[in-house]
């Protein structure tokens, strides 16, 4: 495992940390800007996963991905600047929460899946082929993807997490 302390370090002693510190309205816009980005990241992934089991097999994936992908992309850089933005005012005492660390063992899990997704080779020809179908791999990705993120999303609920 990775010594994250300089980092939290770091964080906690930076300019945005004592911005953070020092406004309670700051850290409320902060709040809604992180949920805003998680809705909009899960909101865009839940139906490019449901694509992925095979709902809508009409809707050419290669063109889903693409709108959807990048909307995700907007909703994930929201999140997680406004994420850091929020740990910023007590880093180690986040990361030392376990549902933090659940949370961040959930995000590497779908970072990976992600990842293998697009390493086959069908994802990276999406563009030159009739992509109304669905193989195991997409199935599969898509199903990992929804159980991540519904996890996720219940550990949002866990009392004393940010």
């Amino acid at each position: 495992m990775p010594d994250i302390a300089p980092f939290l370090e770091f964080l906690g002693s930076s300019q945005l940390a004592r911005t953070m510190a020092g406004s309670a309205k700051l850290r409320e816009a902060a709040a809604a800007v992180h949920l805003f980005g998680a809705l909009v990241l899960v909101g865009a992934l839940l139906p490019l996963n449901l694509r992925l089991i095979g709902f809508w097999r009409n809707a050419p994936l290669a063109d889903l991905a693409r709108v959807l992908g990048q909307t995700a992309l907007v909703g994930l850089l929201l999140a997680l600047a406004s994420g850091i933005a929020l740990m910023s005012t007590r880093p180690f005492a986040v990361a030392a929460d376990p549902a933090f660390q659940v949370k961040a063992g959930l995000l590497a899990a779908l970072a990976v899946n992600a990842l293998l997704l697009r390493l086959v080779p069908a994802w990276r020809l999406l563009d030159q082929v009739d992509s109304r179908g669905t193989i195991s791999r997409f199935r599969l990705a898509g199903l990992l993807s929804l159980l991540l993120w519904g996890a996720i999303l219940a550990l949002m609920r866990w009392p004393d997490l940010i």
